[in-house]
């Protein structure tokens, strides 16, 4: 018998590798291994309990819209948590951070900014963060305007990759304000219904909307775990500076900093943007750093959420979590305590 955090990973798994299925659905055989490898073992477990299993992939993946569901034989995840969100049926930020996604955008960005010079290292970066959406001018537009990056972009365009059927309304694909994919509204098409972040309102208006032919999207790895908390640690690192305290960057790819508070040794930090507490605790112990810090807004800034955190915490682990407020807050009474 499987206990229900492995069997949780596994199905976060097998639904994150049918969202790049390259097929009209999920109804479309063959499957992923990790998907075909998850159904496989719902049914065993279904069965051990004596439960009906589900028919197939495409019913595996309608259980999978609600954890709590009484199909399960056993509740596999947190009430409230889904691996396909029920509308839109796109696998979900949660699915992909039990997925271990992150690990493999922290792979991407390593392999895309090792052995460089510090400046040209850090171009690469900034290009990526600010380029979610590609389409077939982008690379002329950039000859004629900024050359420079024209140039970045010919080391990092195998991070941009065919738009997803799920992105696509009327053969366009759209950016919402925050910068992620979302899925436009049909008849009024400047509106978003909803977009990859999740939690944007309804009704926020489109960003960048492209034909879709050839149009490419940034990697859905970096997209989730580079460019959403960029904009949070643009915001934490001005904050830190503005109070003159000195923050250096440890590592670029992984966007690991270390800030020195006056009378305290140096602590490391890491901007995060996440939905599920216990798979942060267990990334930001691997990160090696002191503070995890989330946006204020954040799910994981409700007490219950932090208990969750810290109980998920390895052994020997002290990392703490803050909100970028609190972070501040901190800053402002150690400058009132010298």
């Amino acid at each position: 018998m499987m206990d229900a955090t492995t069997l949780l990973n596994h199905l976060a798994r097998g639904m994150h590798a049918l969202s790049d299925h390259d097929s009209a659905g999920p109804s479309v055989p063959p499957y992923p291994d990790d998907t075909q490898y998850a159904l496989d073992l719902v049914v065993r477990e279904c069965l051990d309990h004596e439960r009906t299993p589900p028919t197939g992939v495409p019913e595996l993946v309608r259980w999978c819209t609600d954890l709590a569901s009484e199909h399960w034989p056993y509740q596999p995840g947190q009430s409230g948590t889904a691996l396909v969100d029920p509308v839109h049926h796109t696998r979900t930020r949660a699915c992909a951070e039990l997925a271990g996604v992150a690990a493999t955008a922290d792979a991407l960005m390593v392999e895309a900014l090792s052995d460089l010079p510090e400046a040209e290292a850090a171009e690469r970066f900034q290009f990526l963060r600010s380029h979610v959406l590609v389409g077939p001018d982008t690379q002329r537009e950039l000859l004629m305007k900024n050359p420079k990056a024209a140039s970045v972009f010919k080391f990092i365009k195998a991070l941009y990759l065919p738009v997803p059927a799920a992105w696509v309304v009327r053969g366009r694909v759209a950016l919402c304000e925050c910068g992620l994919p979302a899925q436009s509204d049909r008849l009024a098409g400047e509106l978003i219904t909803w977009c990859e972040r999740e939690t944007c309102p309804p009704g926020t208006r489109v960003a960048q909307r492209l034909p879709t032919g050839r149009a490419f999207l940034l990697h859905s790895a970096l997209r989730l775990f580079m460019h959403l908390p960029s904009s949070l640690e643009d915001r934490v690192r001005n904050s830190l500076m503005a109070t003159g305290l000195p923050v250096r960057t440890l590592d670029l790819a992984t966007r690991r900093h270390e800030v020195e508070f006056p009378g305290r040794a140096p602590v490391s930090f890491r901007c995060y943007d996440r939905m599920v507490g216990s798979v942060l605790a267990i990334d930001a112990t691997a990160d090696r750093v002191d503070i995890a810090v989330i946006p204020d807004s954040c799910a994981l800034a409700t007490p219950v959420a932090r208990q969750i955190f810290a109980a998920a915490l390895p052994p020997g682990s002290h990392v703490t979590l803050a909100t970028e407020s609190e972070l501040r807050a901190s800053t402002i009474n150690d400058r009132k305590d010298t």
